[in-house]
């Protein structure tokens, strides 16, 4: 009986070490996952904004020789950006907030992102 109950808490401390390894493994492969998801996103981001940075200035530049002056040519660069930011001010939560909540929520818990669609 005895020798019954020490294996019994053999078997569990066991299962124990297991499920914490489980775990530890399906926490490293959402962190790596989300950390990779990240940085491809910052490298594609800055590369988008030195594009846009300068097509922005080839803009002001075609803008000014239309306008024959170079700040109005700037000025509606500028002003066509303030415009953007406001629309983007306001329509931020379909945008930004709620793609990012589900990709984060898909990523950190696939199983039940998976189990929505069916």
């Amino acid at each position: 009986m005895l020798e019954d109950i020490g294996n019994i808490k053999k078997e569990i401390l066991d299962y124990l070490d297991v499920k914490l390894d489980l775990i530890r493994l399906h926490t490293a492969e959402n962190l790596s996952r989300l950390l990779s998801n990240a940085s491809t996103i910052a490298i594609i981001g800055y590369l988008l904004f030195l594009i846009l940075f300068f097509l922005s200035f080839a803009a002001g530049y075609f803008i000014a020789s239309r306008l024959h002056s170079n700040e109005l040519g700037f000025l509606c660069v500028a002003g066509f950006y303030f415009l953007v930011l406001v629309i983007f001010l306001f329509l931020r939560k379909q945008i930004v907030e709620r793609p990012i909540i589900q990709t984060i929520v898909k990523l950190l818990f696939p199983k039940f992102s998976d189990n929505e669609k069916k």
